[in-house]
């Protein structure tokens, strides 16, 4: 068994990308809230800024779940055979790199530092565009597109650290928190109405959620506009009218996927609570940038947490099941982590609207957010780790 892991951690990019984003929403929190309380670590960079706090769980934390979905997914899209072995092991190399680089690296020159932490980045753009290009699945040119904004994002990021372009480094977290926020709405838009489908068909619904519209095409195409209104002029009017259609139309193509009637599932209802929840924030960007008495920071942390992680760990759930053979159900422990991560966007988004709450719903979201992934790694480690049951030890 021990033997067999390396080929079987790489045989395909879920496998080592989920374990490690697993582990690195763990590690990452536990860093951050130690810099927050003033501790620091050996070789840490020079500031722990928040700036370094979201960088690290956009292109550390959820890109690596980017890359262990859409390298395992490309092969279903293409029909061309998934990318595995040498090819995987190196783009996790790429990644260990920058997250090494980026909070243990302190002592390193800004231009180092920044070409070690593209590595991951412009590699997975890289073999993502090859895999669709060469799939000729044009229906997905748009997601190779994405990551290759990744890319760009990180380079405007250390410009920004590096003090070349004033504010790049909150420019880039900030597009990064959006760009993500657009790749939730694109794929959940195919996979929650089509998997809640399959699950109503089974239980002899045969009508299924509704079928696409203009209202998908509209909540599609608004995400990017609130994305540039709220990073180009947060608080403004502009801002404020701009998230408000982004949330309400995406809202409303949710309600119309039939959510309620998956309560029973909870592979499920996860999907449409973090599309909910993601919908919820840009609701309340919206109302923030009207005057409402909550900060902008906690409406980000709602799509953030609720709306781009809670889609991430539902997804890990989920493919990581499917793709080794067993059977699509989760346990008792993994629900809990549902509804721990669930808990620890409200703490960090409306918890924060508390008299006097600031300090004590930071710690309780970030040891909420560190239960639940730690649920997560103790459940999923194994089967990661591990071939398919239907497989030779």
């Amino acid at each position: 068994m021990i033997t067999r892991t390396p080929t079987v951690l790489f045989s395909y990019a879920f496998r080592p990308f989920f374990l490690a984003a697993g582990g690195y929403a763990v590690v990452a929190l536990a860093l951050w809230a130690a810099g927050f309380h003033g501790l620091r670590w050996p070789l840490a960079p020079a500031a722990i800024t928040p700036a370094w706090h979201a960088h690290e769980l956009t292109i550390g934390f959820a890109a690596a779940v980017v890359a262990g979905f859409l390298l395992t997914a490309v092969a279903t899209w293409t029909g061309r055979p998934p990318l595995r072995g040498a090819p995987v092991a190196a783009l996790a190399a790429a990644w260990l790199t920058g997250r090494i680089a980026g909070s243990f690296g302190g002592a390193l020159p800004p231009l180092a530092l920044a070409l070690l932490d593209l590595l991951f980045p412009v590699l997975l753009a890289s073999f993502a565009t090859r895999e669709i290009v060469l799939g000729a699945s044009r229906r997905n040119y748009g997601i190779a597109a994405i990551t290759w904004a990744l890319a760009l994002l990180t380079t405007l990021y250390h410009l920004g650290a590096a003090g070349l372009v004033a504010g790049g480094d909150w420019l880039a977290v900030t597009l990064s928190v959006h760009l993500l926020a657009l790749l939730v709405v694109v794929i959940g838009g195919r996979v929650i109405p089509l998997f809640t489908a399959n699950w109503l068909r089974l239980r002899g619904d045969t009508a299924g959620p509704a079928p696409w519209t203009w209202i998908d095409s509209a909540g599609l195409a608004l995400l990017p506009v609130a994305a540039v209104a709220d990073t180009a002029a947060p608080g403004s009017a502009f801002a404020a009218v701009a998230c408000l259609l982004a949330g309400g139309a995406n809202a409303w193509r949710l309600a119309r996927w039939r959510g309620l009637e998956t309560g029973a599932n909870p592979l499920l209802w996860v999907l449409h609570a973090a599309f909910a929840a993601l919908c919820a924030g840009y609701l309340l960007l919206g109302a923030t940038a009207l005057g409402l008495p909550l900060a902008r920071s906690a409406a980000l942390h709602l799509v953030t947490v609720g709306g781009i992680a809670g889609t991430i760990l539902a997804m890990m759930t989920r493919v990581a099941l499917g793709h080794t053979g067993r059977p699509l159900a989760v346990s008792r422990p993994i629900v809990v982590a549902y509804g721990l991560l669930g808990a620890a966007a409200l703490a960090r988004s409306l918890g924060l609207a508390l008299p006097g709450a600031y300090l004590p719903m930071i710690d309780t979201a970030a040891l909420l957010w560190i239960a639940a992934f730690t649920l997560f790694l103790w459940v999923y480690a194994p089967i990661l780790l591990r071939p398919r049951p239907d497989q030779p030890m």
